[in-house]
């Protein structure tokens, strides 16, 4: 059996144990249906697989609160991070299961499912970058926006005294979003910096790393998803670059943490060792889990306070209850809610220390 498969089943065989404890919780109380879509195979599949046993123990714990109104019965799917699967899946969501909530995941699934959720008024809690996909008051987002990870890479360059660096960029996700916002953010402070790109599918790394290894730069800092991260970074390994070599929240993406031993990863709040524990996962690939299971309890506290008492909320009540607020609390510590639906929060450095990523202590 593949592995990917193996994992998939275990996935499912969790979930499946958590529904048929709190089933007999549901019998007495409204229900209301959370779809979410991860990818649980294939290249991401590790964060989807994380994200979702976040988001079932968010669920999990809400269902065991005897003081709430509602059961919330959480439904997923393997989106592979295919777009049309994507959209086959929020399509029967919406029509066919008749969800109250979505949750989304990843800028590729967000795209896809926001216009969606706005053109039928369904709430969409999405995780990822991108302010712009926020395109009505049924779309939510729960990640570091652009400025708050720019501002956590300046942070990590001062604090490591970093006078010159190299910027290493692949051409996907939010590079530009990030990296043109960040090279006036470095002008400002006096750092310099070289910038190069690569593509995706890139697999032969070695002038570049020459290049790299080579330049007056104290560091190297990369925006990589996999599997060019592990391509380039054994390519660093085998050239042995000296510098410090920092990742834009590209670490929590890999499987071999053991390649990684020494370097940093600057962006999102790492899951804290006890939660990580309690979800399996154990050091491994926990940054973008505690936004989803934040999000799983900020949904549920909407549900349950929103309109009025004795009929479940509309997603209008909800979208109201959410941007009237304003301000939550999480695993992470303190969240800010825009007019637009995105949470703010502040970012984090982590490290790679005896094959586990840990929050980084100075």
């Amino acid at each position: 059996m593949k592995k990917w498969l193996l994992s998939l089943c275990m996935v499912l065989a969790l979930t499946a144990c958590d529904n048929k404890k709190e089933t007999a919780q549901a019998n007495s109380k409204p229900v209301i249906k959370i779809g979410a879509s991860f990818p649980l195979s294939g290249n991401m599949a590790s964060i989807g697989n994380a994200a979702h046993k976040a988001l079932a123990a968010s669920i999990s714990d809400a269902n065991t609160n005897p003081d709430n109104k509602y059961y919330y019965e959480l439904l997923v799917e393997n989106d592979q991070m295919d777009p049309k699967l994507v959209n086959n899946i929020a399509n029967k969501y919406i029509f066919s299961d008749k969800v109250n909530v979505i949750f989304s995941y990843f800028s590729t699934a967000n795209r896809v499912v926001a216009p969606l959720a706005a053109r039928h008024k369904i709430i969409n809690f999405m995780t990822g970058f991108g302010e712009d996909i926020l395109q009505s008051k049924y779309n939510f987002q729960n990640f570091l926006t652009y400025e708050a990870e720019n501002e956590a890479v300046i942070n990590f360059f001062e604090k490591m005294n970093i006078k010159n660096v190299d910027l290493v960029y692949q051409n996907i996700g939010a590079a530009d979003q990030l990296l043109y916002p960040l090279q006036e953010m470095l002008k400002a402070k006096g750092i310099e910096y070289i910038v190069h790109r690569f593509n995706k599918e890139e697999r032969d790394f070695s002038t570049l790393v020459f290049k790299i290894k080579n330049s007056p730069s104290q560091a190297v800092f990369i925006y990589a998803f996999e599997p060019e991260a592990d391509i380039l970074t054994t390519e660093i390994k085998r050239q042995k670059v000296d510098k410090i070599i920092a990742y834009n929240d590209g670490l929590p993406m890999t499987t071999d943490y053991a390649l990684y031993e020494g370097y940093y990863n600057v962006g999102s709040i790492l899951t804290p060792a006890e939660y990580q524990k309690a979800w399996g996962l154990d050091g491994q690939n926990a940054a973008y889990a505690t936004y989803l299971y934040d999000s799983g309890q900020i949904v549920v506290e909407a549900f349950e306070n929103a309109g009025a008492t004795n009929k479940i909320p509309s997603s209008d009540e909800v979208s109201s209850y959410l941007l009237k607020k304003k301000n939550y609390s999480g695993i992470i510590g303190k969240y800010a809610l825009d007019a637009k639906g995105q949470f703010h929060s502040k970012g984090q450095t982590s490290i790679v220390k005896d094959g586990k990523i840990v929050v980084y202590e100075e």
